[in-house]
């Protein structure tokens, strides 16, 4: 019937999203998304706006598809690891070759510092979200003992955030998982080594106390 789209709007989402993951928005023409998503220019316009509002639209289905299995792994009950599966999904997902390489949201705060401030505070938000879900799991790991108490969880889960953006920007170049794990294995010591240190306080702490009792 006339007048009614004939293609699936999620699927030429998808197919915009992955041209932009490829190529970047500014490489990314008009042209190239008219062919990607065999949409015509009209129905294009018509129906997500124009090329930054395409855009736009494709970071947050990048967020709400390809990145919710590492935000899922931070619910493991386990937290330490809740973030060992975050970091095993994230580099399982730059490995899978049915995916460009790196990051859309990473790649695009490398590559397009001139995109406005409606992208950099999309992009800024992104960012908070996944470190507000990695120190949630930081403070759980603090209440119930696994985690040094004592450690700053916010500059922490800033820390381990860092370490999975650097993780993208380095596949973007390198497509090696096990590079990738190893800066994992390197990133985990913090954890390791500041409970090393709590229970050495704490072990010297109670010694004290069998040794010298309160009167």
């Amino acid at each position: 019937m006339a007048g009614i789209k004939q293609f699936d709007r999620d699927e030429a989402l998808d197919r915009a999203m992955a041209t932009f993951w490829t190529r970047g928005y500014e490489a990314t023409s008009i042209d190239d998304l008219v062919a990607a998503t065999g949409i015509g220019r009209g129905s294009l316009y018509g129906t997500f706006g124009d090329k930054r509002q395409l855009f736009l639209m494709a970071l947050d289905r990048y967020w709400d598809t390809i990145n919710q299995d590492l935000t899922a792994q931070l619910s493991d009950p386990d937290p330490r690891r809740a973030l060992e599966r975050m970091f095993e999904a994230l580099i399982r997902r730059l490995s899978d070759p049915k995916f460009p390489r790196g990051c859309l949201i990473t790649n695009t705060s490398i590559d397009s510092c001139s995109l406005g401030d409606e992208v950099a505070r999309k992009i800024s938000e992104r960012m908070g979200e996944q470190e507000t879900g990695i120190y949630r799991v930081l403070r759980k790991a603090q209440v119930s003992g696994v985690l040094n108490p004592a450690l700053d969880a916010r500059a922490l889960a800033r820390f381990f955030l860092g370490v999975a953006w650097g993780i993208n920007a380095v596949n973007r170049t390198v497509a090696d998982p096990e590079m990738l794990r190893d800066m994992v294995r390197v990133a985990m010591t913090v954890w390791d080594g500041s409970n090393a240190s709590h229970l050495r306080d704490s072990t010297i702490k109670a010694r004290h106390r069998r040794e010298h009792p309160l009167p």
